[in-house]
């Protein structure tokens, strides 16, 4: 099965004004759609950014990866997954390249589904399952008010748990919104804090500590994603777990988490990962340690994935969900969401309401 033709689109979408402590103000989600045809079928997939970096995700697509795959196999997916990363290994081993990678890769898979007739968590040889969503916003610069008022809106949806972004230059600016929305949601709803790689290993030891006493879930990406030693020793230090993945750009950076026990709640995204192979390997070293999974964006693919976890804790609904670019959004119902059961990964955007926004 030959793959014949590889074409991509770029698109940015625009966005309220907001913002985090790590990535700064974001206003803006690029978006880069790959159409990969084999087979008579056409395969669909897709990379996001937030707002930087997609028009060389674009080029890497253009130029490196798709003549590198015309001509080739479709069906050796993990075979062409490894080619694409040693062929950009001198200049990526993560970053762009792991977008662009993911956005072929994510296509591969769901011509598969299609060819098989088959939906994605089925070919990963899962069963369906309701997995529970936790509303997610980007929300540090927003006021106390309108951050409750966006929790509000999460628990008016039924969803058992919010996040909430810390990463304050006064801590005790971070107490006082972390306590005012546990003071809302009550003791039931599970809270989340992510600093987004905010602070020195030690600031966010001290940061942490002062927060553990509302009850948290899970204290997410509390530093950068090189200082795995720094992570490992938050997770020894600190009662509240350490969640990440967001930020890890390959199945090896994974793998250096969990063998030095740097994390104990693997969150996976399909495009940051590098695709969903990569995102599958990620699952797979998770289950084998015991750990909790998680999911960051990607609503529709990863609502498959976590069918494959052992224990899937909760799926992210993000802010700026894709739902309005989308044929078929993702329906929540009490709180939980199920993945689509039509063949390959069920997510197609519309072409309507992209159009305005290509660039």
């Amino acid at each position: 099965m030959r793959i014949e033709a590889i074409e991509s689109a770029y698109y940015r979408l625009p966005l309220e004004a907001m913002g985090d402590a790590g990535h700064g103000a974001i206003d803006s989600e690029e978006i880069v759609t790959v159409k990969l045809r084999a087979g008579g079928l056409e395969g669909h997939g897709y990379a996001y950014t937030i707002g930087r970096g997609g028009r060389a995700v674009q080029a890497l697509i253009e130029y490196d990866l798709a003549p590198l795959l015309l001509a080739r196999d479709a069906t050796g997916i993990a075979a062409l997954w490894d080619l694409m990363w040693q062929r950009l290994l001198y200049v990526g081993r993560g970053g762009l390249a792991s977008f662009a990678i993911a956005a072929l890769d994510i296509a591969l898979w769901d011509l598969r589904g299609l060819r098989e007739k088959k939906p994605l968590y089925a070919l990963l040889g899962a069963a369906a399952r309701e997995i529970p969503a936790y509303g997610s916003g980007v929300d540090l610069t927003k006021p106390l008010g309108e951050l409750l008022a966006q929790t509000e809106g999460f628990l008016a949806r039924g969803l058992p748990g919010v996040k909430v972004k810390v990463g304050k230059p006064e801590a005790r600016e971070d107490e006082a919104r972390v306590a005012a929305v546990r003071k809302l949601i009550g003791e039931r709803i599970a809270l989340m804090i992510d600093a987004n790689m905010a602070w020195s290993a030690e600031q966010a030891l001290e940061r942490g500590r002062r927060l553990e006493p509302f009850g948290l879930y899970w204290y997410e990406e509390p530093t950068i994603p090189e200082d795995v030693a720094g992570h490992a020793r938050l997770a020894r230090e600190l009662a509240v777990p350490i969640a990440l993945g967001e930020s890890l750009h390959s199945p090896h950076e994974f793998r250096s988490y969990i063998e030095e026990r740097a994390v104990e709640v693997v969150q996976i995204d399909p495009v940051t990962n590098g695709g969903i192979s990569a995102s599958v390997r990620a699952l797979e070293m998770a289950n084998a340690a015991g750990l909790k999974a998680s999911s960051h964006y990607c609503d529709e693919l990863a609502a498959h994935l976590l069918c494959a976890a052992k224990e899937p804790v909760y799926l992210e609904k993000h802010a700026f969900a894709l739902d309005r670019y989308l044929e078929a959004p993702q329906v929540v119902s009490n709180g939980r969401v199920r993945p689509s059961e039509v063949p390959g990964t069920g997510m197609r955007f519309a072409a309507k309401a992209l159009a305005p926004y290509r660039r």
